[in-house]
């Protein structure tokens, strides 16, 4: 292959991506203010500029736009979960001190993906596996937790840190996404020790 076909198929693939983008972008702007359901893959390519079969390009349905969507907030709540695991031997006000932080650095762009990739979970049931798909990417960020166990007693302390974590997720959702208007210290004290215990086995 030459440079220049090299070039015209880096350019190419940059293109791509870049569409690929805009459709995510558009998909995230529509479902948040139409919702999962009532939005159309036409009305997705038309807000991204492009058309249907631009559309089926790079995804087969909504649901694919749906986890691409949620592939954006991957990278940032895996290295939340990693700065947990990370803690030598924490303490609950370590635990309630991370929790604070992460609840803080939620960006509206954070609040707007979390919406929308919360409805569309809640509208196609169809989504329920790619949700314990996250889930178990938010998982396996905390090697050392799961180090704790011998190999035959992993899938149980999985299944634990699952439940917290589906736990956390609605409460995050609530108070982020909803701004609902609960006493936050109460919450933080409960979900700190609550973690607390389950790092610790205590």
């Amino acid at each position: 292959m030459t440079k220049a076909s090299e070039r015209t198929g880096g350019l190419r693939e940059a293109q791509r991506q870049l569409t690929r983008e805009r459709l995510v972008d558009a998909a995230v702007v529509l479902f948040g203010a139409r919702g999962f359901r009532a939005v159309t893959i036409e009305q997705i390519a038309a807000e991204a500029g492009a058309n249907r079969a631009t559309f089926y390009l790079h995804f087969r349905n909504k649901e694919d736009v749906a986890n691409a969507i949620g592939d954006r907030l991957v990278p940032h709540i895996q290295a939340i979960f990693a700065a947990l695991d990370a803690l030598p031997d924490p303490t609950v006000e370590d635990v309630r001190a991370w929790l604070v932080q992460g609840l803080a650095e939620q960006t509206e762009e954070r609040r707007n993906l979390l919406a929308v990739a919360t409805e569309a979970n809640v509208a196609d049931p169809d989504l329920a596996d790619d949700y314990l798909r996250f889930i178990d990417l938010f998982i396996d960020a905390m090697p050392n937790y799961l180090a704790r166990f011998p190999e035959a007693e992993r899938p149980a302390a999985r299944t634990r840190m699952l439940m917290q974590l589906v736990q956390l997720e609605r409460l995050a959702y609530l108070l982020v996404v909803q701004r609902a208007s609960a006493p936050l210290e109460p919450l933080l004290d409960a979900l700190a020790e609550s973690w607390w215990r389950l790092l610790t086995g205590r």
